[in-house]
C-alpha cells in the first residue's frame, strides 16, 4: 500500500508542528489587526499630543527657505504620516544642525511625540532663525473661516497651514507665527491670553455681546456683567475661558487737534502717548467700529478712555460739528516747516500758551520761538480779539501774507515751525473763491466756484490727511489756493448767497473737482490711473458745449483732426488755454531733468511709474536706462487724455501712467508754450495732458499740440464763465459738469 504524508509514529509530532503554525498564523494576524487599527486611530487631522504628522513639521520648516517638496523627497513621503526619529535625524543633518541640537534619541522607526519636536524647533529656530522671521505668540481664535484658512485673533487676522480641526473659536493657543501666517501650534495648559480694548454692546441673561476689530462676538459670562454696557473692558481668557474683565473708567473729553503713530494731543490735555493699535467707537445711532481718520480734526467733541499714561480707545457719542477747517500754511517755497514764525495784527490780539495767555496791542509783533523754545513744547495759539484780520510777518515786522480771520495755532518740530490758520469754513471760503478763479468773472461763475470749493472743503475735513500737523488742507493747489489775493467784497457776496450749499451724490458730499480751461471735453478720474470707478459715479466725460453730439477722442486719428481745429461751439473757447503749441526737444540737459523727475514720481508712487530693462524685465531704478529715443503715446481715454505714455530708452523703457506724472516729465523736455492769443509762456509742467505730437527726424523734436489748462476733470472755470455768460445760472453749470447730483444746504 502506498504512503500518504507522514501518517505513522511521527504522526503526533507532525499535529504539534501544525498547531503551532496556527497558532503563530494567529499571533500574525491580531499583530496585523492591532497595527490596523492603531493606524485607523492616528488620523493626523486630530491633535494628539503623541506624535504629529511630517507634513504638519513640514509646514512649521518653511523658514528654512526649502520646498515643501523638497522636504517631502528627504522624508520619503508619499503621503502624510507621522513624523518619525529617523525623519528628525534627516531633517537636521539637512539643516546642517546635527551637532547643535540636543534631545533624547529613540528608535528610528517610533513616532516621536509634540514635546519633544516643540523643544528640536524651538533649538532650530534659536540657531537659524537669525532675523526672528518665526515668533512664537499667544493668540485667542475670535472666528475661523475654514474655506479661506484664515483666523481672526486679538492681535488681526492670520491665514493657517495647520490642520483645520486643530483651531477652535474662543480658544487660546500659542501660533508660531511665520509671515503672518500660524505654521504651528502648542496647546498649553493654563494660557492666557488678553483681549484688549473691547467696547461692550451689551449684556443680557449672563451673555456678553462685545465690539471688536470691527466685528461683535457673545461670550458667556459667569457673573451678570452689571454696569459694563457701554463701556471699554480688557478680558482676560485663560484655557478659552473669561477669567477675569477690567474695566477701563479714566476718560477725558475734548477736541482731537493732532494725531501720529506715537502720540495723540487733545485741546486741553496736550499729547499724550497712544496705544498702537487705537479702537474707535461710534456710540450714537448703529454702534459701530471706525478708525482714527473717521475723525473730524478740531471739530469733534469726543471722549478719549485712558490707562496708565496712554489713551487706549476713543468713543465717538455724537456726530461731528463741521464749523471750522483747520489750514496748514505753506512757507513760500512750499515745505511745511519754516525757520520762524511772527505775527502781527491791526488791532488788540490774545497768545495763549499752555495756561497763560497774553494780550498784545494792536501793530505789535509776536515771535512765536519766545513760547516755543524747543521741538515738542507744545503748541501755542493765537487770536484776535472783536475780529481784527492776523497777518504772517517777518522778524522785522514787514507784513508777508494778505490778512487772516480766525486763529493761528503755532507748533515746533525738529524740522521747524508749523503754522495752522483755524478758521470757519464760510470764512476759508471767502478767501478760496478769488484765489482761485478770477473776481471779475460773472457773479454766477463765482457762485459755481463757491459750491464747489464748499464741497471739495467738506470732503477734506472728513479725511484729515495733515492730521500729524493738526490740520485738513493746506493753502496750495495740492488742495484749495487759500488767501493769495486781494481780499473782495463779490467773494463775499457770492460765498453768502450760497452759504452752506453743497452738491450730493446718493447722500454723500462729493469731491468736487475743478480746474482751468477744458480741451472742449472734460475727463474722468481715468486720468489718475483709478480703477475704482465707483468712488466718483458723478463724474463722466462730458463735450464743454450745447451741442452734445459725441466725440470718440480716444481714436489718435480723431483727436489729432479735434484737437488741431477750434471747436468754436465749446464754452471756454475764450480762453487762450484753450489751444497750444510747443515742442519737445531731447537734448541731453532735458533728457537728465527727465530722468531725474522720472525718479522722484517713481517714488512717490510706484505703480503709476514702470520700468522695464532692455529685456522687458520690471526694474525698480532709472539709472542705467540711457539716453532717451522715442515717446509713443499707449492709451488714450475718451476725453482726449494721454493716460499711458510709453519712453523709449537705449537700455529699456519706462511707461509713465497718471496725467500729473506725464505733463511734469514733458514739461521738463519743452521750452515755451504758445498760447491761442499768440501770447508765449514758459512752464515747468505741460497745461494739460490732451495733447498728441508729430516727430521731426530731420531736427530731432516733438512738435506737441494740445488744448486745456489742468487735470480735466470736473468743472471747467473757464466752461462755467463761458456759460454764466450765456445765462446761465450756477446750479445750471453745477449740474452740467457733474451728474446725478443735489444741490442742497449742508445739514
Amino acid at each position: 500500500m502506498g504512503r500518504i504524508g507522514n501518517i505513522g509514529r511521527n504522526g503526533r509530532v507532525d499535529a504539534k508542528k501544525v498547531k503551532l503554525c496556527i497558532l503563530l498564523a494567529g499571533c500574525a494576524f491580531l499583530l496585523l489587526a492591532v497595527l490596523k487599527t492603531e493606524y485607523k486611530e492616528r488620523d493626523l487631522s486630530q491633535w494628539n499630543d503623541a506624535y504629529l504628522g511630517a507634513n504638519e513639521a513640514i509646514q512649521m520648516l518653511t523658514f528654512s527657505g526649502y520646498e515643501k517638496s523638497e522636504w517631502e523627497e528627504l522624508l520619503d513621503m508619499k503621503q502624510d504620516r507621522e513624523l518619525k526619529f529617523v525623519d528628525v535625524k534627516k531633517i537636521l543633518e539637512h539643516l546642517g544642525a546635527t551637532e547643535y541640537v540636543t534631545y533624547q534619541k529613540e528608535g528610528d522607526a517610533k513616532a516621536i511625540d509634540r514635546k519633544t519636536w516643540y523643544d528640536i524647533y524651538d533649538q532650530l529656530l534659536e540657531l537659524l532663525d537669525t532675523n526672528q522671521k518665526v515668533s512664537c505668540t499667544p493668540c485667542l481664535i475670535l472666528k475661523k473661516d475654514s474655506k479661506e484658512q484664515q483666523v481672526q485673533t486679538q492681535d488681526g487676522s492670520y491665514s493657517y497651514l495647520v490642520p483645520d480641526d486643530f483651531l477652535e473659536e474662543k480658544q487660546g493657543y500659542l501660533c508660531y507665527l511665520y509671515e503672518n501666517t500660524i505654521i504651528g501650534l502648542k496647546r498649553e495648559k493654563g494660557l492666557e491670553v488678553v483681549l484688549p480694548n473691547v467696547y461692550f454692546e451689551g449684556v443680557s441673561q449672563q451673555k456678553a455681546s462685545v465690539l471688536f476689530g470691527g466685528q461683535t462676538y457673545e461670550f458667556p459670562l459667569e457673573e451678570a456683567g452689571e454696569g459694563l454696557s457701554g463701556t471699554v473692558c480688557d478680558m482676560h481668557f485663560r484655557d478659552g475661558e473669561i477669567f477675569k474683565i477690567d474695566r477701563k473708567q479714566e476718560t477725558i473729553t475734548g477736541n482731537l487737534l493732532t494725531v501720529d503713530e506715537q502720540k495723540i494731543e487733545i485741546d486741553g490735555y496736550g499729547p499724550l502717548k497712544r496705544a498702537k493699535v487705537l479702537p474707535v467707537y461710534k456710540t450714537y445711532g448703529t454702534i459701530e467700529q471706525k478708525d482714527v481718520s473717521d475723525i473730524v480734526i478740531g471739530n469733534m467733541n469726543v471722549t478719549y478712555v485712558v490707562a496708565g499714561d496712554e489713551v487706549c480707545a476713543i468713543l465717538l457719542n455724537q456726530p461731528a460739528n463741521l464749523s471750522n477747517i483747520r489750514v496748514l500754511l505753506l512757507d513760500g517755497d512750499g515745505t511745511v516747516y519754516r525757520d520762524g514764525v511772527w505775527i502781527t495784527c491791526d488791532g488788540e490780539y490774545q497768545v495763549v500758551y499752555g495756561e497763560n495767555t497774553a494780550a498784545y496791542g494792536g501793530g505789535t509783533l509776536f515771535d512765536a520761538a519766545s513760547c516755543l523754545t524747543e521741538a515738542g513744547d507744545g503748541y501755542v495759539r493765537i487770536d484776535a480779539v472783536n475780529g481784527n484780520e492776523m497777518y504772517l510777518a517777518d522778524a522785522s515786522g514787514s507784513r508777508n501774507s494778505y490778512g487772516y480771520e480766525g486763529g493761528f495755532e503755532v507748533r515746533r518740530y525738529a524740522e521747524g515751525f508749523v503754522v495752522i490758520n483755524d478758521v470757519p469754513i464760510e470764512n476759508y471760503l471767502y478767501q478760496v473763491v478769488t484765489s482761485e478763479m478770477p473776481a471779475n468773472y460773472q457773479p454766477e461763475a463765482l457762485k459755481a466756484q463757491a459750491v464747489c470749493a464748499r464741497s471739495y472743503a467738506y470732503r477734506q475735513l472728513l479725511q484729515s490727511e495733515y492730521a500729524q500737523y493738526g490740520a485738513h488742507v493746506d493753502d496750495s493747489t495740492n488742495y484749495q489756493v487759500y488767501n493769495r489775493q486781494e481780499h473782495t467784497d463779490i467773494a463775499r457776496t457770492v460765498v453768502d448767497d450760497t452759504c452752506g450749499e453743497v452738491m450730493t451724490c446718493g447722500g454723500e458730499i462729493i469731491e468736487a473737482f475743478y480746474f482751468s480751461t477744458s480741451c472742449g471735453m472734460t475727463q474722468d478720474d481715468c486720468v489718475w490711473n483709478n480703477v475704482i470707478a465707483d468712488d466718483y459715479p458723478f463724474l463722466k466725460v462730458t463735450r464743454v458745449s450745447a451741442d452734445q453730439t459725441p466725440l470718440a477722442l480716444s481714436d489718435e486719428a480723431a483727436f489729432y483732426q479735434y484737437i488741431t481745429s477750434i471747436d468754436d461751439s465749446c464754452f471756454d473757447v475764450g480762453s487762450h488755454f484753450f489751444r497750444w503749441s510747443t515742442a519737445a526737444r531731447l537734448t541731453d540737459e532735458h533728457m537728465e531733468q527727465a530722468r531725474q523727475v522720472l525718479a522722484v514720481r517713481k517714488e512717490i508712487k510706484p505703480e503709476n511709474i514702470l520700468i522695464y530693462d532692455s529685456a522687458g524685465n520690471p526694474t525698480d531704478t532709472v539709472s542705467g536706462l540711457g539716453k532717451l529715443l522715442s515717446m509713443q503715446i499707449k492709451a488714450r481715454g475718451n476725453g482726449g487724455s494721454v493716460l499711458d505714455l510709453v519712453l523709449t530708452y537705449e537700455n529699456g523703457t519706462a511707461e509713465v501712467l497718471s496725467e500729473y506724472n506725464i505733463r511734469k516729465i514733458l514739461g521738463c523736455l519743452v521750452d515755451d508754450v504758445h498760447l491761442l492769443d499768440g501770447t508765449t509762456q514758459k512752464m515747468a509742467i505741460l497745461p494739460s495732458a490732451c495733447f498728441t505730437f508729430s516727430y521731426d527726424e530731420t531736427t530731432g523734436t516733438y512738435t506737441i499740440y494740445g488744448g486745456g489748462y489742468g487735470h480735466g476733470v470736473g468743472m471747467s472755470q473757464n466752461g462755467a464763465e463761458g456759460m454764466a455768460e450765456l445765462g446761465y445760472s450756477y446750479k445750471d453749470i453745477l449740474n452740467f459738469f457733474f451728474k446725478d447730483i443735489e444741490i442742497e444746504p449742508k445739514g
